[in-house]
């Protein structure tokens, strides 16, 4: 689960009912009824500013809505749902959010794609596209289709700034939208708007339901308030304070030289929540930190709404609850507001019973330190933490809360890449793979695993990676394959993870918006890699090993491995003193030539199969 956020409603300024004389073909003819029934294109215009108040309903959870907006880009909106609260705007120059545990970011270094999506914005807000003349925005008919019963002209905007868009279903007789889709980058969504009502000439609507594309989450708004041009003072879209600190260091201001177990790729990290230590890993990918739905009723917590977040490979059904006080050696942590998700399956794949994942807004407290050779994590107070070593610092930038840098592959392939402690490898963007052909590369195919579902995977070796000045050899590069996720937008190559990071020290400071990397004492050095080509997971019961998937062409496949067979021995030592999946994972990382014989149990029999560990590319 990369990333977790509202989609707050735009309130639609549409007005009047026209008759409409026939059927009309000509896409600016339809927008000029649009624009008449809406009480006039100049009254529209002349709508400055506005205010609206109004309820909210979202997975589960009801509660209320205020938004201000002031055109052309201007805007505050404050949820309140309870166990989820969230304050976002924009002043014109910076984007900001305050989450729910008052934690503030802002998004002050806009990349190209969000500088255009701005522009789009500003344009669409000044009516430009009404300009037949227009040489920004191009106005289609697209035909009649049905929506609600009634049948509507399809109007589409589209733009030469980037790939937009906004589609508009006007009622062939009112000329009222029954529906509109607007497609904006990895955001994308159909909103049906209705009980419209005049307000000072303009006709708002009053209720709207919206489904986001990509993972099929409805809200509703229902308006108990509209005000066209009300007077709003101009701080008010400027972003606010911080609330207080809700943690407080043991001793000074750092917490340092905390031990971490860097198992698959990934950090945890010991927490202690009502006197019961787990793991728990660290993620700069995820945008809110999640206690596993398991742990939070072991803990007796109380989970409340059902909230569809997008992960790869698919969705995840999220709830929301009050995390009590915890701790992580040195620091103590006063109640949070977090979210909550099923993570057996996960935890069956990764082979550990991981309590939750301490995400972004637990990360931007701090800066982190990662020592990553040394197995070690330090966290400084922000505020008195100053930087004196020798490392670099990355040109980066933050995006829903996640840093992105630049880098190259392979000396050609240069551009923005997600930087993200969460990820185990380096990943490519799976239409970035296919159109510049890494998929012809000889690799081995596996299951990838995200916060949603199993995708087929494809793992290749590549000469280099250079990022930070710093140039790293032999990279492992996965990509998951066209249609088995969700595609990243185009000015994106792809994800930036652990088994590149290994090699540095890693310093991520939030309230700096900087990421400092230091050669490790490991650098460009190898490390244990899979040398067999079989993934193996817990059974449901977590009593058995089971092999969940053979990559074709591997020593795993060439000894006869099967999907399902249980692990019964390897070299004569029953598997249940192997120290679980992380054990037997490590084992089949040994040194290439390494010899094992397996006794599985396929079918109610056993058989014996042989293993010798090889490279697999």
């Amino acid at each position: 689960m990369k990333q977790l956020c509202l989609t707050l409603i735009a309130v639609l300024l549409l007005a009047g009912i026209a008759a409409a004389q026939g059927t009309l073909t000509d896409p600016y003819a339809i927008l000029n009824k649009y624009f008449e029934a809406s009480g006039g294109l100049e009254r529209l215009k002349a709508e400055k500013t506005s205010y609206v108040e109004g309820t909210l309903a979202l997975a589960g959870l009801k509660g209320t809505l205020k938004a201000w907006a002031q055109q052309p880009d201007r805007s505050r909106a404050e949820v309140d749902l309870t166990v989820l609260k969230v304050t976002q705007g924009s002043n014109g120059k910076v984007d900001w959010v305050l989450d729910s545990n008052g934690k503030l970011q802002i998004i002050s270094k806009d990349d190209e794609a969000t500088i255009k999506r701005k522009e789009v914005k500003r344009r669409m807000a000044e009516f430009e596209y009404a300009d037949p003349g227009s040489t920004i925005f191009k106005v289609a008919f697209e035909g009649i289709e049905k929506v609600n019963d009634k049948n509507c002209y399809v109007v589409k905007v589209t733009n030469s700034i980037n790939e937009d868009s906004q589609t508009l279903y006007l009622n062939s007789e009112t000329f009222l939208p029954e529906k509109s889709v607007s497609i904006q980058g990895e955001q994308s969504a159909d909103s049906y708007p209705s009980d419209f009502r005049e307000v000072s000439g303009l006709m708002v609507p009053f209720f709207n339901r919206e489904v986001a594309h990509q993972t099929g989450q409805e809200q509703e708004v229902t308006v108990s308030s509209y005000t066209s041009n009300p007077p709003i003072d101009p701080t008010l879209f400027e972003p606010p304070s911080e609330g207080e600190k809700d943690f407080t260091f043991v001793a000074g201001d750092r917490a340092e030289n905390i031990p971490f177990q860097f198992i698959g790729n990934h950090l945890f990290i010991p927490v202690v929540v009502g006197c019961k230590e787990r793991l728990w890993v660290l993620d700069t990918g995820a945008s809110m930190t999640v206690i596993s739905k398991k742990f939070a009723e072991e803990l007796g917590l109380e989970l409340q709404g059902d909230m569809k977040g997008a992960g790869a490979g698919g969705t995840v059904a999220i709830s929301f609850t009050t995390l009590p006080p915890y701790s992580v050696k040195g620091i103590e942590f006063k109640e949070q507001q977090v979210a909550s998700m099923d993570m057996d399956e996960l935890n069956r794949i990764i082979g550990l019973d991981l309590a939750g994942i301490l995400g972004y807004d637990f990360l931007s407290r701090f800066v982190t330190k990662v020592d990553y050779a040394n197995e070690i994590v330090s966290f400084y107070d922000p505020e008195t933490f100053k930087y004196e070593g020798s490392g670099t610092a990355l040109d980066v930038h933050m995006k829903q809360s996640v840093f992105e840098t630049t880098a190259t592959l392979d000396g050609v392939h240069s551009g923005t890449w997600l930087f993200d402690l969460g990820a185990g490898s380096v990943s490519l963007e799976a239409v970035y793979a296919e159109q510049e052909n890494f998929t012809d590369r000889k690799g081995v195919v596996s299951l990838g695993r995200g916060a949603g579902h199993t995708f087929p995977n494809k793992s290749i070796k590549c000469d280099s990676i250079q990022v930070g000045g710093f140039t790293v050899y032999s990279p492992r590069v996965g990509f998951a394959f066209v249609g088995s996720e969700t595609s990243a937008p185009a000015d994106r190559i792809g994800i930036l993870g652990n088994n590149l990071f290994r090699n540095f020290v890693v310093y991520c400071d939030y309230a700096n918006e900087r990421v400092v990397l230091e050669k490790g004492a490991r650098f460009n050095q190898p490390w244990p890699e899979d040398h067999s080509g079989l993934q193996i997971v817990w059974s449901t019961d977590w009593k058995t090993i089971e092999v969940f998937y053979v990559s074709e062409g591997t020593p795993a496949a060439k000894a006869g491995f099967q999907v399902g067979d249980i692990l019964k021995s390897m070299n004569g030592i029953n598997v249940d003193y192997l120290d679980g999946v992380v054990g037997v994972r490590n084992m089949l990382a040994e040194e290439i030539g390494t010899k094992y014989e397996f006794v599985v149990a396929r079918g109610g029999r056993e058989k014996k199969l042989k293993l010798t560990l090889a490279e697999l590319f």
